[in-house]
């Protein structure tokens, strides 16, 4: 069986928001003006999924952080390059993904979590804009 790349999941996970924002009458066109689009769904997401009090529903919250963030990652990716990979934890039980832009090191999977979990100001509509800012100011994490 051959083995597939966090990259490959993670387009697969963009397209899986693809899907969805379709299904919501939105179009994604991998833009960087299409993570407005983004936050006003993650808007109605957050607003019809209680915070995580029960598995499951931190279960959903996580798969859509995880299409959403592949998403937005994509986009970051068509725009100024970069690539997805896996960081082991501290604990050493889980891995996280992370991506890598010019030596930046952002979280867009755990950005768009904390924006389903109540941080109205976690929006990604900025998301390309703070991630080249902090690349060309030598940063190097972006959460």
């Amino acid at each position: 069986m051959p083995i597939v790349s966090i990259g490959e999941v993670m387009k697969a996970y963009a397209a899986d928001a693809e899907i969805d924002a379709r299904e919501r009458g939105v179009v994604l066109d991998y833009s960087e003006a299409s993570l407005e689009s983004v936050d006003e769904i993650l808007e109605a997401i957050a607003a019809v999924t209680p915070v995580p009090q029960q598995p499951t529903t931190d279960d959903v919250l996580w798969l859509y952080s995880k299409k959403y963030g592949g998403y937005v990652g994509q986009v970051v990716i068509k725009l100024m390059g970069g690539r997805w990979e896996l960081e082991d934890m501290p604990d050493g039980n889980n891995a996280r993904v992370v991506l890598i832009c010019n030596d930046v090191r952002g979280f867009p999977l755990d950005k768009i979590y904390k924006r389903l979990t109540g941080d109205q100001f976690a929006g990604v509509a900025g998301y390309c804009r703070a991630l080249r800012a902090i690349s060309e100011n030598s940063g190097n994490v972006l959460g």
